[in-house]
């Protein structure tokens, strides 16, 4: 339980904080609910293109590290808006990491969900302790996309968690990001709808049944592509419109 928490922890935080600091350095100080969706984005990339470096994963736990360190740094002072998000963010943050334990709760333990009925987790597990060993897998040759993979291997040998509970974190921590993502389209709206509509929309039963069956490429899919429609609505708002840089995060999410 421990390592799963650990892991959701880092996955929100490292997405959270790269996410808002680039989208600042696109010229928009003020926060925005794109962040949790290109963080993780930007986080997937960073550690698919680090994580067969020499240390296998080492270098990838260490460029995260830093990269959230110094998106921090870089926000301190410059952010506007940071207490009023913290305040509309964390009601839906809370409840969806409860909903998103359920599953866990009725199993009675912490684990790989959905085995029962959908055995491919067996082989994601072997291609990710194959990249984190510094070997090449089936998956790898065939060109599968693995930035998943090697987020996982970066909690593993940056936290020492096992890669069941990296998984199992990165699960949870894109259900927490996507109702977060979702707040973009209802923050003029009172707490309480605000609160309700972000879940409704990050939590959809076509999300939620895949993250019941322990797969999660299609609920990282699901969130980039809402994280992205919002993008490009977010781009033709009024404040948004004399950034040049106005489309980068939809770049970023692509």
């Amino acid at each position: 339980m421990i390592g799963t928490y650990a892991a959701v922890v880092a996955v929100c935080v490292s997405s959270l904080a790269i996410g808002q600091a680039a989208l600042a350095l696109c010229g928009q100080r003020r926060w925005s609910w794109l962040a949790p969706a290109v963080g993780l984005a930007a986080v997937m990339a960073v550690c698919w293109g680090t994580v067969r470096l020499p240390g296998d994963g080492v270098i990838s736990a260490l460029a995260i590290l830093i990269l959230t360190l110094a998106a921090l740094g870089f926000l301190w002072r410059r952010l506007e808006g940071g207490g009023e998000a913290l305040g509309a963010g964390w009601p839906v943050a809370l409840a969806a990491l409860v909903a998103a334990s359920l599953p866990f709760a009725v199993e009675g333990h912490f684990g790989i969900l959905g085995t029962s009925f959908n055995p491919d987790m067996s082989q994601h597990l072997l291609a990710t302790a194959r990249l984190a060993d510094g070997h090449s897998s089936q998956l790898l040759h065939q060109g599968y996309p693995l930035g998943p993979h090697s987020v996982v291997v970066a909690l593993h040998k940056g936290l020492g968690i096992g890669l069941v509970q990296g998984f199992s974190g990165l699960s949870v921590a894109v259900m927490v990001l996507a109702p977060l993502t979702a707040l973009a389209t209802f923050r003029e709206l009172a707490p309480l709808p605000r609160s309700a509509g972000a879940l409704v929309v990050g939590l959809t039963y076509l999300l939620a049944s895949y993250f019941a069956q322990g797969a999660f490429k299609e609920t990282i899919e699901a969130l980039v592509v809402l994280a992205f429609a919002l993008a490009l609505r977010e781009a033709t708002a009024a404040r948004w419109c004399e950034l040049p840089l106005r489309f980068l995060p939809a770049a970023l999410l692509a």
